[in-house]
């Protein structure tokens, strides 16, 4: 099977792909920083992928948050947490 003569080189669709990335990047850690200090809550999804000691839950607008649970919480609840530390790719809180 031949490639299309009007194909981008794959050089240029790597470079292109790491510029989107660098973009969407920067705008996931600017958006967890407006979760920093306020109370979001969270269905429980089960335990965390990093630390089984923690719980993993998920805002109603989907940003995963881990949190240490008490010994009432349990897979399926909905709980409030406070967002404590802002990642990349996750939120960290606190029960309140």
């Amino acid at each position: 099977m031949h490639g299309r003569e009007d194909q981008i080189p794959e050089e240029i669709k790597h470079i292109r792909f790491d510029k989107l990335k660098e973009v969407y990047e920067s705008r996931v850690d600017e958006n967890n920083e407006k979760y920093l200090n306020t109370i979001q809550k969270l269905l429980i999804e089960g335990k965390s992928k990093n630390n089984e000691k923690m719980l993993e839950g998920r805002t109603n607008t989907n940003k995963v948050v881990i949190f240490d649970p008490n010994e009432e919480n349990k897979i399926g609840d909905i709980v409030s947490v406070k967002i404590t530390e802002a990642h990349k790719w996750y939120l960290k809180g606190e029960i309140v």
